[in-house]
């Protein structure tokens, strides 16, 4: 999924007291059958206020071993040259990581990601400052992955939330097979970056999993040769291999609102991409209403029925594969954010009918899906 620019607004609302969990509905018993995978969500919230951030965080905990906290507001370039230096960095940080933390009940595994690309996924990601996503202050805005001073910021801003959020998994460039498709020299100057950071980050967490995510599109496109081909490069500084797919909008196959319609390798094609590797799907949705974005030419008729049949597919084809995660994007749709908060703006829209439970707060049949696999033993 493309980043929002604006995410940090997502969780502006930095309550003083964390909520206890309370279950929400009754999980399906599903006898002996077993799941290999952890299920987790997002804490993206439905609206900027704290009623739905206790909601989303009380469902997320309730309904979920994983949480997923993918940090996308930049990286705070000037403070992170030292580490540790938590206490130094500027107070919005500070607030939105322990407010995450504080949050997530202490049980739960933990995917944290923290982009090293910009939403555009062409370049180095942006500076985090006073405010999210700011544009990089000189020095900083010519530089790019290769520079010395980049990396050694990026890998202790990282090792500071690796230290607070005590993560099992830590994906270091999401998406990063867009970069090699949008702009191949910018590529070459992540390699250095990849190896680098991997080796930085391993260091002081041997035995934490390192990640990239690869950004699933139409099997056998030139896109994904391309991916392919960019992965051979980095593969040795990569110990499990995340999977952002959204089947309805990035294939590029007719009637994809019905997931029925997927190209038979949708999900298996990354042992061709990325072989002899784990794997977990770090990012998917389905969206349980009509999407109509002209801007992304993409009209797509879809329904309830359709994203509960694409979340059977999805577990049923993550168990044969052996996936580690499935990370469901937003629990909720956000209407109520993408009107008032993101301006109705077109990418976010792409996502915004993909909850498991309406904008109305009421429980799709997807839902009950979810909570079916979630009862299941994990292997």
């Amino acid at each position: 999924m493309k980043a929002f620019v604006t995410l940090l607004i997502l969780l502006i609302v930095s309550c003083s007291e964390n909520q206890e969990s309370t279950l929400v509905g009754d999980n399906t018993d599903t006898g002996n059958e077993e799941r290999v995978f952890y299920m987790g969500f997002t804490p993206w919230l439905y609206a900027a206020t704290t009623q739905a951030e206790t909601d989303v965080y009380n469902l997320i905990n309730a309904q979920g071993d994983l949480v997923a906290h993918h940090f996308q507001q930049g990286i705070p370039f000037n403070d992170a040259s030292t580490f540790p230096n938590f206490s130094n960095y500027e107070s919005n940080i500070q607030n939105e990581v322990n407010n995450r933390v504080n949050k997530t009940n202490s049980d739960k595994v933990i995917y944290l990601a923290l982009d090293s690309l910009n939403s555009a996924r062409n370049d180095l990601t942006d500076f985090w400052g006073t405010s999210a996503n700011m544009s990089r202050p000189s020095p900083w805005d010519t530089r790019s992955f290769d520079d010395d001073e980049v990396i050694t910021s990026y890998t202790n801003f990282a090792l500071e939330l690796i230290a607070r959020f005590k993560p099992k998994y830590f994906n270091y460039a999401p998406e990063v097979s867009d970069l090699m498709i949008n702009d191949a020299s910018k590529f070459v100057e992540f390699k250095v970056f990849a190896r680098r950071v991997y080796q930085n980050i391993k260091a002081y967490y041997p035995n934490l999993k390192l990640m990239v995510s690869i950004a699933l599109k139409e099997p056998g496109s030139t896109k994904m040769n391309t991916a392919t081909t960019g992965f051979t490069d980095i593969k040795d500084y990569v110990d499990i291999v995340g999977i952002s797919t959204y089947g309805y909008a990035f294939y590029g196959h007719s009637n994809a609102g019905d997931p029925a319609n997927l190209p038979t390798n949708w999900l298996s094609q990354i042992q061709t991409i990325a072989p002899d590797k784990s794997y977990a799907i770090v990012e998917t949705a389905w969206v349980a209403e009509n999407l109509d974005v002209s801007a992304y030419s993409l009209n797509i008729t879809s329904s309830e029925t359709y994203q509960n049949e694409y979340l059977s597919k999805l577990f049923t084809e993550a168990n044969s594969l052996n996936m580690e995660a499935v990370i469901w994007f937003s629990s909720y749709d956000y209407d109520t954010l993408w009107r008032d908060t993101l301006g109705s703006d077109s990418l976010s829209k792409i996502w915004k009918d993909s909850g498991l439970l309406d904008e109305n707060l009421s429980e799709r049949s997807g839902l009950a899906t979810w909570k079916s696999w979630f009862s299941r033993s994990k292997k």
